[in-house]
Formats: C-alpha cells, structure tokens, sequence
C-alpha cells in the first residue's frame, strides 16, 4: 500500500506532459509583410507594417471582457503595424511589443478620420509585455488618421493617444507597397 502512495504522485506527473510536434495550418490568406525603414520607428526597437487583403477587422471581448482583433474573410483590408522590443537575453518576459490594427474599407482610395470618428476603420492598439494592468487591446478615440491608397501601394499618417495606459509609439507614416 505505501508503495502505491509512492507511485501515485509519479504517474500524476507524466500523466501531463504536453505534446509535442509540428503544427500545421491550413489557412490561406493573401498578406503582405513589409519590413523596412521607418520614419517613426523608436531606436530601441524593430517596426514592421503586415497587410492582410480580403479581410475585416472584427473586435471580441473575452470571458474576461478584455478586448481582442479577429480577422474574418471580407473584401477589405487590414493594416496591422508592430513595434517590437526585445528584452534582455536569458528573460522569460522580458518582450515588449505594440501593435496597431484598423481596416481600410473596399473600394477606399482616401481616408481621413479623426477622434470618435476613428471607429469606423476599427482602429486598435495592443500592449504586450509583462505588465500588470496594462497588457491589453485599446480601442483608440484620441487621434487622427490619413490613408492614401493607389494600385502601387497604400500610405498611411496616424498620430494617437492611448487614454487608458502608456505608450512607447504615437506617431506612424509608412508607405507600403502592394
């Protein structure tokens, strides 16, 4: 009997080991990933400009009702900016990133929003890193957005606050090419 209360706690642990291996995913979607020099990418960090064609910009809230983007097959397109600093080496989360969604309507050659107005594209801002309290989606209220976009690619100026938590990027302009 002593035995099997030895055992017991030695089959609950390798009961949970996690699997391991390669995962596969089917999903097709035509994005195009910039990677290039920025004009207001902070020196402490990388910046790169993602655009997902044929797709929509949905807004979900958790369990929690914390915020989330979720893209869906539309004929639009999503602009996803990322801001990504690197923590020191031998961190577990140390990572600090930003990242800015909005979508660009079908069929839209100019766009101008500014403040309240800014819902309309579904403009978001995330904070990621390991800080309590402030990690999360943000819907972004305060700022003004410009969008050019032609058959060679889509320029874009938005200058924005963050209301509701700090933030290390407020002004972007990229030009992407299509």
């Amino acid at each position: 009997m002593k035995a099997l209360y030895f055992l017991f706690p030695l089959l609950l642990v390798n009961a949970c080991k996690t699997q391991t291996g390669t995962v596969n995913s089917s999903e097709n979607t035509a994005m195009e990933q910039i990677d290039n020099q920025t004009t207001n990418c902070p020196n402490e960090g990388t910046c790169s400009v993602t655009v997902h064609k044929n797709k929509s910009l949905n807004i979900q809230k958790d369990g929690t009702g914390a915020l989330y983007p979720e893209m869906v097959d539309s004929k639009n397109t999503v602009v996803e900016y990322t801001y990504l600093k690197e923590g020191p080496p031998g961190t577990a989360d140390g990572n600090y990133s930003e990242t800015i969604h909005f979508e660009i309507p079908e069929g839209t050659d100019h766009l101008s929003k500014e403040n309240a107005a800014l819902a309309d594209v579904k403009l978001l801002y995330g904070k990621h890193c390991f800080c309590r309290g402030e990690a999360g989606y943000y819907p972004i209220t305060n700022g003004k957005l410009l969008v050019e976009k032609s058959n060679e690619g889509i320029v874009f100026d938005l200058k924005f606050k963050v209301e509701k938590t700090s933030q290390v990027v407020s002004h972007i302009t990229e030009t992407v090419k299509l």
